[in-house]
Formats: C-alpha cells, sequence, structure tokens
C-alpha cells in the first residue's frame, strides 16, 4: 500500500462533445488534467486555447444567488439542537442523486422573494433608524407646547430654538434679566446643556443674539410642523407599523428557510458544474477538436476508457501510457490500510511524495502510535478517547475527513492504555494499579528507553533511505550515504558506553575500528559531487561534523519522557487538591467530585495537544529530515469540496 501507479493519457475528442464527456468523467471522479497551456510546444503548433467566459460569468451569477438566499434564510431557519444535529450529520447523497434533484429544483421565485423582501427589510431597517433618530432627537423638546410650523410665521417675532451647557445656566438666566420683550423657555435639561426656547421681537433680536452667544449657544432647527408631543406620538405610531411588517417579513423568511436544504444540494451542483467549466480552460483545441492531457490511476484505466467510449460515440483518439517515474508532474494520490490512512493528513501536512519516492505514512505511523502513546501515557486518559471516539463513529454520521480524523486518536487511544498499564499510572494513580516501572522513581531509566527508541527511529530512516537507494539501483550510494553511517553512529555509541559501563575489553576495540571505517568512509564519500579533491575532501569533513547534529537529535526524544512526566505529575496534583477536600468531610466531597472532572479533562486536553505536536516534531525534524524531500503535487479529485453535504 502506497503512493496509487498512474497512467498519463493523451485525449483527442471534437468540441461539440466536451460537456457531455466532461460530465460523466465528473461521475468518475478520478480524473486529473494537466494545463496545457503553459505547454509552449502546442501553443508553438497553433492550438488555441479553450475559452468558455460566458459559461462561468453565467454559473457564478447563479452560485452568488443561491448563496445569498441561503445565508439569508439560514438566519431564520429553525435547525436542530447541537446534539441532535451532532448525531444526524450532512445528508450523504451520490453524484446522480445530487444532480436529479438540484434539476428538479427551481430555485428563481423563492431567489425573487427573497431579493423582494431583503430589500424591503433593508428599506424599513433605514426608516426605522431615521425614525429613532428623530425621535431621540425630539424627545428633549417634547415640553414645547407650540407648533413649530407656526413659530416661523412671526413677522415682528424671532423664535429661537437650540442648546446651551449647563454650566452657562445661571449666567444666562441673569442676561436674559436685561431684556424687556424677550421670554425664554428652559424645555428641558440633561447633564450637558440645557434645551432653551426663546422668542424675542425685531427689536431686542441684536441684544438677544449676542447674549446667545456670549453663553455658548448652539442652535437646533427643529424640521417638523406640529408639537414635539405630537410628531413623538406620530413617531411611535410609524414605528409600530414598521415594526409589524418587519415581523411580517420575518415570518416569510422562516417559511421560506424550508427550502435551505434544497438551496444547499443546488450550490454543491452548481458548484460541481463551475468546476466541469472551469476544467475546460486546462485543454487546447482545434477548428473543431479538443486537445486533453491528464492522468488517471492505472486501476482504473479501463473504466476511463470505457467512459470515453460511451461519450464520443467512437470518434475519438485516446492514447494511454505508464507514467514516467521520474516525472515531477505526476500527481499524487495515497492509497493505505484502513489503519495507516487516518495518518495521511500527517504527510500531507508536511508534504506529499514525489511519484519516484515512498510514501512514508505507514512508515511513520507505528512509530507516531507509540511516541504518542508513551508521551500521554495514562491508561485511564486512553479508556476516554477509545469510549469517545468509538461512541462518535458509532453514533454520530460524519463525513470521511471527520471519520479518519475520530479514527487517529482511536488508534492512539490504545497506544496511550498501553503505556498507561506500564507506567501504572490510571487518573495520575487515582486508580492504584502498579505496573512494569514507575516513572516518578525510575526516570532515568524513561529517560534511556527515550533515548533508545530515538537510535530506532533514526536507524529505521536511515535504514529507509538506504532502501530507497537500493531501489533505485544506487548501491554504492546506500554504502555512502548509509551505511558509513550506520558504522560511524553504531561505532561511536558503543565506544561511549565502554567508558561509562564495563564491558570486555575487545568490544572496545571493535567498536573503535568500526568508528574510524565509518568516519572515514563519510570524508572520502559524502563530498564525491564536488569537482575537486580538495572539495570532496573539506565536503566530507563537513559532512562527518554533522555528527553532532545526531547527538542533537537522540537529545530530542527526551521529551518522551518530560511529557509523559509532566502529565502525570499534573494529575498527581490534581488527585491531591481533591483529597485535602474529601478530607473536610461531606462538605468538601462535592468539590472534590468537581475539581477531579475539571482538572483531569483539562490535563487530558494538555496531554494530547502536547503529545499530538511533540510526536509531528520527532516525525517531521528528527525521522523525514533523514530520507524525505516530499514535493509531490496533489491528484485533483475531479469533483467540488462540498461543503453543506457528503458526497459519495
Amino acid at each position: 500500500m502506497a503512493i496509487v501507479k498512474m497512467n498519463k493519457f493523451n485525449l483527442f475528442v471534437f468540441d461539440s462533445e466536451r460537456d457531455n464527456l466532461l460530465h460523466e468523467l465528473q461521475k468518475f471522479e478520478y480524473v486529473h488534467f494537466v494545463n496545457l497551456e503553459e505547454d509552449e510546444s502546442l501553443i508553438e503548433q497553433g492550438l488555441e486555447s479553450v475559452s468558455v467566459p460566458e459559461d462561468i460569468v453565467e454559473v457564478n451569477e447563479e452560485i452568488s444567488k443561491v448563496k445569498y438566499a441561503i445565508d439569508l434564510l439560514s438566519r431564520y431557519q429553525i435547525k436542530d439542537s447541537g446534539i441532535k444535529a451532532m448525531l444526524e450529520g450532512k445528508e450523504t447523497l451520490s453524484f446522480e442523486e445530487l444532480e436529479r434533484r438540484a434539476l428538479e429544483f427551481d430555485y428563481q421565485p423563492i431567489y425573487n422573494e427573497v431579493k423582494n423582501l431583503s430589500n424591503e427589510f433593508n428599506s424599513i431597517e433605514q426608516e426605522t433608524s431615521r425614525l429613532v433618530s428623530l425621535k431621540e432627537e425630539l424627545a428633549h423638546w417634547e415640553g414645547l407646547e407650540y407648533p413649530i410650523k407656526d413659530l416661523t410665521t412671526f413677522k415682528q417675532c424671532e423664535a429661537y430654538t437650540g442648546i446651551i451647557p449647563v454650566k452657562m445656566k445661571d449666567r444666562l438666566t441673569e442676561n436674559l434679566l436685561k431684556l424687556e420683550y424677550t421670554y425664554a423657555e428652559i424645555v428641558s435639561e440633561d447633564k450637558k446643556n440645557i434645551y432653551l426656547f426663546a422668542l424675542t421681537t425685531k427689536d431686542e433680536m441684536d441684544k438677544l443674539n449676542e447674549i446667545l452667544r456670549m453663553n455658548g449657544f448652539t442652535s437646533i432647527k427643529l424640521r417638523i410642523e406640529g408639537t414635539p408631543k405630537e410628531e413623538l406620538n406620530s413617531i411611535d405610531k410609524r414605528l409600530k407599523l414598521l415594526e409589524d411588517r418587519k415581523s411580517n417579513i420575518i415570518s416569510k423568511f422562516r417559511e421560506l428557510s424550508e427550502n435551505v436544504h434544497n438551496l444547499e444540494i443546488l450550490y454543491e451542483y452548481l458548484m460541481n458544474k463551475k468546476l466541469r467549466i472551469a476544467a475546460s480552460e486546462n485543454f487546447l483545441k482545434t477548428e473543431k477538436v479538443n486537445v486533453i492531457k491528464g492522468y488517471i490511476p492505472m486501476d482504473k484505466s479501463r473504466e476511463f476508457t470505457e467512459i470515453v467510449g460511451e461519450t464520443q460515440k467512437n470518434a475519438y483518439y485516446l492514447e494511454i501510457s505508464e507514467a514516467d517515474e521520474d516525472d515531477p508532474n505526476v500527481p499524487i494520490l495515497l492509497k493505505n490500510s484502513r489503519f495507516a490512512e487516518t495518518f495521511e493528513s500527517l504527510t500531507s501536512m508536511y508534504a506529499l511524495p514525489k511519484y519516484n519516492e515512498i510514501d512514508p505514512t505507514p512508515l511513520l505511523a507505528p512509530f507516531y502510535l507509540a511516541f504518542f502513546g508513551m508521551m500521554v501515557a495514562d491508561a485511564g486518559y486512553g479508556l476516554l478517547m477509545v469510549i469517545a471516539c468509538l461512541v462518535a463513529l458509532k453514533v454520530v454520521k460524519m463525513s470521511e475527513s471527520q471519520e479518519r480524523f475520530i479514527r487517529f486518536f482511536y488508534y492512539l487511544g490504545y497506544s496511550t492504555i498501553f503505556w498507561g498499564a506500564v507506567f501504572g499510572s490510571y487518573f495520575g494513580g487515582a486508580i492504584p494499579i502498579p505496573g512494569l516501572m514507575n516513572p516518578a522513581n525510575e526516570y532515568q531509566k524513561l529517560l534511556i528507553m527515550s533515548i533508545a527508541f530515538g537510535l530506532i527511529h533514526l536507524f529505521f530512516a536511515l535504514g529507509i533511505k538506504a532502501y530507497m537507494s537500493i531501489r533505485a539501483k544506487k548501491y554504492l550510494d546506500a554504502l555512502y550515504d548509509v551505511g558509513f553511517w550506520y558504522m560511524a553512529l553504531s561505532g561511536g555509541i558503543v565506544l561511549i558506553l565502554t567508558m561509562v559501563v564495563p564491558l570486555a575489553p575487545i568490544v572496545g576495540t571493535i567498536s573503535k575500528i568500526v568508528f574510524i571505517i565509518g568516519a572515514v568512509g563519510i570524508v572520502l564519500t559524502n563530498g564525491r559531487d564536488a569537482r575537486t579533491i580538495g572539495g570532496k575532501l573539506a565536503s566530507g569533513l563537513y559532512s562527518l561534523y554533522g555528527i553532532s547534529s545526531y547527538v542533537g537529535d537522540f537529545v530530542s526524544y527526551s521529551r518522551l519522557m518530560a511529557l509523559g512526566l509532566s502529565g502525570g505529575f499534573i494529575a498527581s496534583a490534581i488527585n491531591m487538591m481533591v483529597e485535602m477536600l474529601f478530607g473536610l468531610g461531606i462538605a468538601g466531597i462535592p468539590f472534590g467530585i468537581l475539581v477531579f472532572i475539571v482538572g483531569q479533562l483539562f490535563n487530558v486536553f494538555l496531554s494530547l495537544l502536547g503529545a499530538y505536536v511533540h510526536t509531528i516534531r520527532l516525525t517531521y525534524v528528527e525521522f523525514f529530515g533523514k530520507f524525505y524531500d516530499g514535493g509531490g503535487r496533489e491528484f485533483n479529485i475531479f469533483r467540488s469540496k462540498p461543503k453543506y453535504i457528503n458526497l459519495k
């Protein structure tokens, strides 16, 4: 199980039959098209690009309309509760079912109604906002009992409405006493301003203007006709009518929201339709014939050939050949066992392998499983993981990617149980079951075990590198790049051990000889690509200096011990707090239970997060760094990634 073997195809079809071909290939799914616009040799031969701008514009407009209706109506949709929705999950449809249901649904009347109602709703919102602002403005003038329209009809008098800072109130009152033919009234007052109405004759208008100016008067024009109170009553009535209209529109939105799921299905169909149209832009054409190139999985070549024949009525040219192993353009599709495929996301997150490499997924999976469990190392936590994931897999309806993610942690749960049993850790010692070793007391043994696992991990990575060289028939490269390193590292490690562990003298002698042979071999061969002898030796010496990086690599595996101990100590601390609370008697028991549940769940989260991240680090840096380049192109499945449904 590894990288899926690919066939490359060249296909000539009539332009008139292109749409039918793409439609059937989308059902087939496993086809990856090559963008022929990048092939200058074909362009030079006079072939033109296939352009479908009008079709793209049309489908984009439809998608925009459907998405608009979905987004708006979803706000008013009565949805199932979180748990119920999670259990039911998304509806699963085949491509044929998706197409049939989408074509049976006429969305245009619904969109038109939604658009009209939305426009009306927005107009009501704007009108409501304007009236609320006016109401807030007039609220300060409610005590003014004069029709505003009449105040503007005086010929010998002038009316003033405006605000003056509160701090100027006393001085204003004093200044107004000097005027004989002026009437002033404080209509209302707040923390900052007083709201003033004044009426004066033409003779005293200049004096009043001067007094108002000196007291910081700001004029306010009331753009109403009746009294402010009458206008406020009118506004309230208008707001009530607008609110009723909004309620009616919302009710209609709720009725229309029953169509949300059908709109979602239509959206998925249109996204796939858009993908079909966009795929045409990868092709080149003559006046009547389209030139298509791409890749298909080798085991699906027969089915692909049958689809082409059926859609083209045997009027086509198809050439299929095995993809070149060293071609960097071959797209990558991984196929692994049910266990290993749950770890494919880790490989993809780093980089897909090139076509001439090996898929590292099944190789990293056992180590990731072991290291993760060793870092969490609590049988209680592992049991929670297994139970929670098993329930989710059995009960919850999930997409394929979601199911893989849950199965990923389901498998990791068993490793966590195993290591928890080895260390005798059940919720941090809450359940006293002895294990094979106690990490808190035998941490030195645990450290040695961690470094030993690191040694196995690194040597295994080097072994993969040797395998890749041998598979490519580069036998000397396997010796130079791996064999000598095996000798130098093994000899060096054993030589160091003889200094701290009493071993037979012959062991030290042999290890020294092996180390020297390995080191000399590295110096003489690892710079073989250099042009001069001096360059070869300098490059070889630099490569040998890289042995110091292996020391850092070995030390990195001490995190296996560190994370396991840290999680165990935190769990033990939580248990100590619980014991203290239980010691307080009946009053402390509920709090003790609460602290135990919350504390242990928090520690589960920290432990899983830490183990997930640090095991990835060991995989990407220490493991992949020894043999894996990556950089492969992902095989683009000829389907749009569904958003609202599961597409099978």
